[in-house]
């Protein structure tokens, strides 16, 4: 498992980079996204979570994905967007209310 940034999507606004409990994302001399050593990535999402644009994805282990199966996040208002694409080419979606996944 390990984090891809996906430069073309980047939109250089250092949300991912603000958010980082590792402090292992920083901005290249572009103003992007980069991470130096993939191995510090403590995998926690939260980065992939605060990024706006799309562009970190979360490559899964072959239990949840298969091998090379990707989860991405997307935000819609109070929505949040949770679409895991399997190497085989189907995707499965779940969407959660932000407001309320906190309620117990």
């Amino acid at each position: 498992m390990g984090i891809t940034i996906n430069k073309s999507k980047c939109i250089a606004c250092k949300s991912c980079v603000n958010i980082c409990p590792g402090n292992v994302i920083r901005s290249d001399e572009s103003g992007k996204a980069h991470i130096k050593r993939l191995s510090d990535c403590w995998n926690c999402m939260s980065c992939i979570k605060e990024c706006p644009a799309g562009a970190i994805t979360l490559t899964l282990s072959p239990k949840i994905g298969g091998q090379g199966g990707v989860l991405a996040v997307k935000r819609n208002g109070n929505y949040t967007e949770w679409t895991i694409n399997k190497a085989d080419g189907a995707s499965v979606i779940l969407v959660t209310n932000t407001d309320e996944a906190n309620n117990y």
